[in-house]
């Protein structure tokens, strides 16, 4: 069989197409894995908060407006670093060995926990990157990071 140009170029056309579909889905699977990951580090980081309260009868302080959790160092008495560890008590037990960190940390994402003023609740903020995901909170004026705004989060 004989291909002509215009065979070539339809086969290469459709060619491309499909490795354009490909690619793009491709990466929106990878946005979708980063998702569940910080979905999953909230929840793991909340059910960690709640045993403090369980143990403690608070909930820890945020470090003074910074979005960080109050509880790392020698008795709990240190600001914990995303990514860092590990949480503890003031009895200095620990309730988390290592306290993930949003997948793009280094490009300046971040998650942000907040205490109310009695301690008795509080909420950790992430900024998931599918605005398209029917659990994303669009109302939320909370910052993840430099021009990323957070639109999920956990909550006691």
């Amino acid at each position: 069989m004989k291909w002509d140009k215009s065979d070539l170029v339809f086969v290469t056309g459709v060619l491309i197409f499909v490795f354009g579909i490909t690619f793009f889905q491709l990466k929106i699977g990878e946005m979708k894995t980063r998702d569940m990951q910080r979905r999953t580090d909230a929840e793991l980081i909340g059910r960690a908060l709640v045993k403090y309260k369980t143990d403690y009868g608070l909930f820890p302080v945020e470090a003074t407006g910074s979005g960080k959790i109050y509880a790392c160092g020698e008795y709990g008495e240190g600001v914990c670093e995303w990514n860092g560890g590990p949480m503890l008590g003031p009895d200095n037990s620990v309730l988390l060995n290592k306290i993930p960190g949003d997948p793009f940390e280094a490009r300046g994402r971040k998650y942000v926990y907040e205490a109310n003023s009695d301690r008795s609740k509080f909420r950790l903020y992430v900024g998931l990157e599918n605005s398209r995901d029917k659990i994303v909170n669009k109302g939320l004026t909370i910052e993840c990071g430099l021009s990323v705004q957070c639109n999920w989060y956990v909550e006691n």
